[in-house]
């Protein structure tokens, strides 16, 4: 090989290096050392860093927004529980006073001294209030509607009972 054929292969590399060190980037893992010291100069990188850093901050304020959020979400649900678990116990009740006024009604069944019709029209209302009853146990997630109807049911085993009582008073004989 001649010497100015050495001496352009040389002068070949050294200005592919050359340009290779003029490429600029603003990553930092490929930048070389003249685009480094360019990206330095610039505040490139600073720039970079700032730009990580408020994505860090909108992820951690977003995490913070949906842990609240969950927090949230676990308290309603815990009160919901709540209320699914007091509409049970209201309707075990409502069925206890139930089956004590369709135990008083049996009672006076037996009675000579009582109107029979007024009592198939209390059987009635008792069949009607055990019917609704078990419409809200198979459907206790409705939790809003069904405390007004379980209140409603209440109400009218309260005035249920104030008839029968009205009638046991009358069939009582004083002694």
């Amino acid at each position: 090989m001649s010497t100015t054929s050495s001496v352009t292969i040389a002068t070949l590399i050294a200005a592919a290096v050359g340009l290779g060190a003029c490429q600029t980037t603003e990553d930092p893992s490929q930048a070389g050392f003249f685009s480094g010291v360019g990206n330095l100069a610039s505040g490139t990188y600073d720039r970079r860093v700032s730009d990580r850093e408020a994505a860090v901050a909108r992820t951690e304020t977003q995490a913070d927004l949906l842990a609240r959020r969950a927090s949230e979400l676990e308290g309603e649900r815990q009160s919901l529980e709540v209320q699914e678990f007091q509409a049970r116990q209201r309707l075990a009740a409502v069925n206890g006073d139930i089956a004590t006024q369709q135990a008083r009604l049996t009672s006076l069944r037996q009675q000579q001294a009582v109107d029979q019709s007024q009592l198939t029209q209390l059987q009635e209302r008792i069949d009607a209030l055990q019917r609704r009853r078990n419409e809200l146990a198979a459907n206790p997630e409705q939790s809003a509607s069904s405390a007004e109807e379980i209140a409603q049911l209440e109400r009218e085993i309260t005035e249920l009972r104030q008839v029968i009582d009205s009638i046991i008073a009358t069939v009582a004989v004083p002694e």
